[in-house]
């Protein structure tokens, strides 16, 4: 197995790091595009289809009817909104497979254990992103605004602008697609990345890491007092007994690390290399 430099290990550490940041960050302007377009669909296709009158959405049994059903909404969902959204996500996990790819060939990955990995790594997404699509939190959020203006004979325009502000958001709020995915998507991107990695260390007898990542006003104290320093595989597990503010329920501290919005990296390199960080490291039982 080769041996790189730490500069270069830092360097693909960063530049992995920067492709995780694009894409959470693209991934709320998408999902804001996402609501532009459906807000549009609902205004201007959904709700001209009820029965309306002097201004005001009739209250009719056909009308609730109607709004019990909703299934011209759940096509464009699904056939618009998730197919788009889907895409993206799809196209994002495949770039951070690339920069995981680029990290650990660092350390001259075997081709068959990369095929391996990248295999794995496909399984991964897939059930991700059949579970992350495989609800109904938005469709049952508007109907219920529908529902609600047909029951008390709402005037068009006011459920225009209660609609509009729940699909879009308004000042600091998310709007509906934003939410969903910020708070069910978001965090998948830095746990594939944490699982790749796991699965490379392992492959390539890698059994030390980097606490990686920077600080903010944010930070946790559990992080604040590791990232910098390097530690060996055993040492990173005993953290699973650890409690501290804003760890997830059965943590698992090599794909959730920090919990919830954690954005820091394990970069696991040799124990060559980790002797170099801190001279007193001790050699981890997993080594073979």
């Amino acid at each position: 197995m080769a041996n790189p430099k730490i500069k270069d290990i830092r360097s693909n550490a960063r530049k992995r790091s920067a492709i995780l940041r694009i894409a959470e960050g693209g991934l709320m302007d998408k999902a804001s595009a996402s609501q532009s377009r459906l807000n549009a669909y609902v205004l201007n296709e959904l709700l001209p289809s009820l029965d309306i009158e002097n201004g005001r959405v009739k209250s009719t049994t056909s009308n609730l009817r109607k709004a019990s059903q909703l299934k011209g909404l759940k096509k464009f969902l699904r056939n618009v909104v998730n197919a788009s959204m889907y895409d993206y996500y799809d196209n994002q996990f495949n770039n951070v497979s690339k920069g995981s790819k680029k990290y650990y060939g660092l350390f001259e990955t075997p081709k068959a254990a990369e095929d391996r990995i990248k295999a794995k790594g496909e399984i991964l997404t897939s059930g991700f992103l059949d579970s992350l699509f495989d609800k109904n939190e938005i469709t049952q959020s508007i109907q219920s605004t529908i529902v609600n203006g047909v029951n008390t004979g709402q005037r068009t325009a006011e459920l225009k602008t209660l609609l509009t502000e729940q699909i879009k958001g308004k000042e600091e709020k998310f709007g509906l697609i934003e939410a969903y995915h910020y708070k069910n998507g978001r965090d998948e991107f830095q746990a594939y990345s944490r699982t790749l990695d796991n699965e490379y260390s392992t492959v390539l007898n890698l059994n030390y890491a980097i606490y990686a990542g920077g600080e903010m006003d944010t930070t946790r104290v559990f992080c604040s007092e590791k990232v910098g320093n390097v530690y060996n595989r055993e040492t990173i597990l005993s953290w699973n007994d650890d409690n501290w503010q804003g760890k997830k329920e059965n943590n698992n501290i090599l794909i959730d690390l920090g919990g919830y919005n954690c954005r820091h990296d394990l970069d696991f390199i040799s124990y060559a290399l980790a002797k170099i960080i801190n001279p007193d490291i001790k050699k981890s039982k997993f080594d073979k």
